[in-house]
This record gives C-alpha cells, sequence and structure tokens, in this order.
C-alpha cells in the first residue's frame, strides 16, 4: 500500500486527533495494508527467489473430471469433481528462472564493490580524506548489504535500507523487509518521505503461553512512536516517558552519569528506498505465468514417466484369476499355452510425446529469459561470435533492464553517504559536502578483453586516465589503482634522480 498526503491523511495524523480515532486508523490501515495487491506481489516474488513456486502446491494426484449425476426430480446433469489418484506419481520439478535472472542481474549491477570519488579529490588533501573515509566505509559489509538491497528491490519492487545508531553511539544501517512499511510521502512524485509506518511481529509469553503480537513503529522526520497490539487486536503506545522516541540522544557522562541530555532527529525520515524501476514492477511479475507453465510442463511430463508402463498385456477372453495366472506366467517363463481358441494374449507398448513436449519448453525457456530481460548462458548463439559487438547485442534486453535501476542505486548509495557524512561532521568536526560524492557502478558483463583494452590504449590523451581505470577488466578498485599507478611513478623519478 503506498499512501500520498491527501487532505484525510493529513487530518488523521495532526498531533490533534482523539487517541481512539488514532488507534482505529492505524488498525484499519494495517489490515488493508496486509491483503493489498502490492504487498502480495512483494511476497510472491520473494517466495518465488526462495523456490517456493506454485507447482509446489499442486497435487498431481487430483484430476478434476467432468462427471453426469442425477437430480432429485429426475434430470441429470454434468458437474466437475475431483478425482484422486493416490497410485500416481506426485514429484515437483521447481524450476528457478526467477532465481537465476534476479542473481545474474544482481551480480552484474553490485557484485563488485562500486566506485566512491570525491569531486576535487585529486587536487584538494581534505578532500582526498573525505574521499579515503568514504571507501573505510564502502567495505565487504557494504558491498554485501547492498547486494541484498538490489535482491529485494527486484524481488518486491522497492526495498528500504535503514539508517540507526547503537547502543554504543556508532552509525549502523541494515536492510528492512518491504513487507514491513508502509511509506507515506510528501507529494505525488514519490520524492521524499514524510513518514514510514512499520509493523512486524514479535512473540510474547502471557498468561504462561507464547503469543504473536504486532508492534508498530511510525517514523516521522524527527522521532519515532511506538505501539503495541494487545491479547484483543487493538493498539495502543507502549508505556514509557520517551514515546515517541528522538532518533538518537547524545549523552553527556560525569563520573559515569548522565547528566546531559539532547534529542537529536535527522531531519527527514531515516529509511531510503530502493525501486526497482520508476512504477516499482517486481522483475517476477513479467515472467510468471511462463514459469509456472514451464513447472507444470516438466512435473506433468517427469510423472508421467515415472507412472510410464512399458510394456502391458491385453488378455482376452479369461476370468480376472484366469488372466491374473497368465499374467503371472508371462512374467515368470516369458510364454504361456493356452487352450481357448477365443482367447488372445496381446502386448502393447506406450510411447509419450516427448518431442512436442521438449519443443513447447524450449520455446517458453526461451520466452523466460526474453521478456525476463536476461541472458541465457546455455544458449546455444552465446559463445558463437565471441566479439565485442555481438556480445553487446546479446546483452541488449538485458542492458535494458539494468539500465532503468542503474540511476535508482546510485541516488539510494549516495543518500546513505550523505547520513555517513552527516555523521563524520558532526562527531569529527569537519563540513564535507556529501553533494561532491560520485558513485559509478563497477558493471560485471562478459565482454571481449583484448578488444577493450585497444580502445583504452585509443582512448589515451582524449578520456581521463581516471574513467579509463574504470573501465580496464583487470581493474576492481579504481581509487585503489589510482593510488599505486602515482606510488609507481613517485618511485621510478627518485630512481631517475639518484641516477643523476
Amino acid at each position: 500500500m503506498l499512501i500520498q498526503t491527501m487532505e484525510w491523511i493529513k487530518e488523521k495524523l495532526q498531533n490533534g486527533q482523539k487517541e481512539h480515532d488514532e488507534y482505529q486508523w492505524l488498525k484499519n490501515l494495517l489490515e488493508a495494508d496486509a491483503i493489498s495487491e502490492k504487498k502480495r506481489k512483494m511476497r510472491e516474488g520473494e517466495r518465488y527467489y526462495q523456490c517456493e513456486q506454485d507447482v509446489v502446491y499442486k497435487d498431481f494426484r487430483v484430476k478434476a473430471v467432468s462427471e453426469t449425476y442425477h437430480r432429485e426430480d429426475g434430470t441429470e446433469d454434468d458437474g466437475i469433481v475431483q478425482f484422486s489418484n493416490p497410485n500416481r506419481s506426485n514429484h515437483h520439478c521447481v524450476n528457478p528462472f526467477h532465481h537465476i535472472l534476479v542473481a545474474q542481474k544482481a551480480a552484474y549491477l553490485v557484485g563488485r564493490e562500486p566506485n566512491i570519488t570525491v569531486k576535487g579529490a585529486m587536487e584538494e588533501e581534505e578532500l582526498k580524506q573525505y574521499e579515503a573515509m568514504l571507501l573505510e566505509v564502502a567495505d565487504e559489509r557494504f558491498n554485501r548489504v547492498l547486494h541484498d538491497w538490489v535482491i529485494g528491490a527486484s524481488n518486491k519492487g522497492i526495498e528500504y535500507l535503514h539508517i540507526y545508531y547503537d547502543e554504543d553511539g556508532r552509525l549502523c544501517y541494515c536492510i528492512v523487509p518491504a513487507e514491513q512499511i508502509i511509506p507515506i510521502f510528501e507529494n505525488q512524485n514519490n520524492e521524499e518521505l514524510q513518514e514510514v509506518i512499520r509493523y512486524y511481529n514479535i512473540t510474547v509469553l502471557e498468561n504462561g503461553k507464547e503469543e504473536e503480537r504486532l508492534v508498530v513503529e511510525r517514523w516521522s522526520k524527527e522521532n519515532v512512536t511506538y505501539y503495541q497490539q494487545d491479547r484483543r487486536g487493538a493498539f495502543k503506545k507502549m508505556e514509557g516517558d520517551n514515546n515517541p522516541f528522538p532518533h538518537w540522544l547524545d549523552v553527556t557522562l560525569v563520573d559515569e552519569k548522565p547528566t546531559k541530555v539532547l534529542e537529536h532527529g535527522w531531519g527527514r525520515v531515516p529509511f531510503i528506498p530502493l525501486r526497482n524501476n520508476s512504477r516499482e514492477i517486481t522483475d517476477l511479475e513479467l515472467i510468471k505465468g511462463l514459469v509456472d507453465a514451464y513447472d507444470l510442463l516438466s512435473s506433468e511430463g517427469t510423472n508421467n514417466l515415472l507412472d510410464l508402463v512399458e510394456l502391458y498385456w491385453v488378455i482376452e477372453g479369461y476370468g480376472g484369476e484366469a488372466a491374473n495366472a497368465i499374467a503371472k506366467k508371462l512374467q515368470v517363463n516369458k510364454a504361456v499355452h493356452i487352450n481357448d481358441p477365443s482367447g488372445k494374449v496381446e502386448a502393447k507398448q506406450i510411447t509419450l510425446p516427448v518431442e512436442g513436449r521438449l519443443q513447447w519448453m524450449k520455446m517458453l525457456r526461451k520466452d523466460i529469459f526474453h521478456f525476463g530481460m536476461g541472458v541465457d548462458t546455455d544458449s546455444e548463439e552465446l559463445g558463437k561470435a565471441p566479439s565485442g559487438v555481438s556480445l553487446k547485442f546479446q546483452y541488449a534486453m538485458f542492458h535494458l533492464k539494468i539500465n532503468g535501476i542503474v540511476p535508482e542505486v546510485k541516488r539510494a548509495i549516495k543518500e546513505f553517504f550523505r547520513y555517513v557524512t552527516e555523521d563524520r561532521n558532526r562527531k569529527l568536526g569537519t563540513d564535507f559536502n556529501w553533494k561532491k560524492i560520485e558513485i559509478s557502478l563497477n558493471l560485471s558483463s562478459i565482454q571481449d578483453d583484448k578488444e577493450t583494452t585497444e580502445i583504452i590504449a585509443l582512448s589515451k590523451g582524449m578520456v581521463s586516465e581516471k574513467t579509463l581505470l574504470g573501465r580496464h577488466p583487470f581493474v576492481d578498485d579504481v581509487n585503489a589503482e589510482m593510488e599505486q599507478i602515482l606510488t609507481e611513478r613517485r618511485l621510478g623519478l627518485q630512481k631517475e634522480e639518484e641516477k643523476k
């Protein structure tokens, strides 16, 4: 559910509202959000990424068949009944196309750490120190969180990073699942958050029994208010003097006792959204029908093969016991002698339409990667012409998908470092400007390294050295490489001076 600031919402959010109305509004809001179509698609995208696809819940032993039944007035009618065959195989083939496509996308975007640079860092020592500080934060943990952030956005259409301080006053961050979030934006452009309502379950012990209860956090630009659900399902504010609670506290200690406490807020809601695209469409929505069809065909074909009787006997002119006896003799002796001239024993073989099924599944697989805008690494075409132009053509659809999220990733990373900058400025007394931060992603793709390095060599003098290093296939960290080049140049100059 997406809430925008209409007049009736503003009226409900103002401080003068009655407590009872506020709690009832909150309860209605959470109930509506939990069953909303947007949240259903979020859960569905996450479920398919975890390979819990619809085919897992289908029982192939049950078939819907048409059956004629008699009414009390003596007339007949046809109806659909569920026919169950316990002897039927019930194997489920889960084909994790969605997982593969999302993993492929995340690895391409943020498989390598992004390049964080500051304008003017090459000329000014202070800005160079600022850049070094940012690079310390952009470590392996940050890249792991960034990777999960992209996966969450791909599965759900949007994912959130939460900024907070721990008990020791250290700036921390974590992913908060979008299923738990109701965003309230300043305007219909969805640019700036006015509030975030987060809700999640906790387990409480009451009367010796464990029960699930909802906890609600209502984040504004300056503080957070906590609510808890009671055993009847109603909400009320948690008891305590500090509710609402500020984003963080500055506490002055004298002899390990607090003597001064200052409340602080960020001036904005400390949640950073990462959108999968401008419409917040999940990657699953494009291919779900095709994946379900592929799963059904694969599972049905497997169950048919498992249940296949390679050879069966048609025995005519005998009773049930006589037919069973003949079948036993056929199994043991591979032959049988019969005296009844009207009797007949005939062997028949079953063949399955495998070729047609395989062709259909091949077409579905092609459509999944096409409409999912991914790269099928098993494609026969991928390795035929490995030139740079050919590879770019085969990656064309994939790049279209990536281009939709690249600006969102850069914006989200820059917003994260805005919090980092403000934190360091306050603690160190510096005055760094986060707007000077530049983000470039180290995209990972199959390329013709020889062709790329030749283009880089020809571009020297026309493009900056830093830009060329960012494109070089052997360089993972542009800033570290620049430092190494400068160090080697200084050592070279020193050796030349010594020779003179």
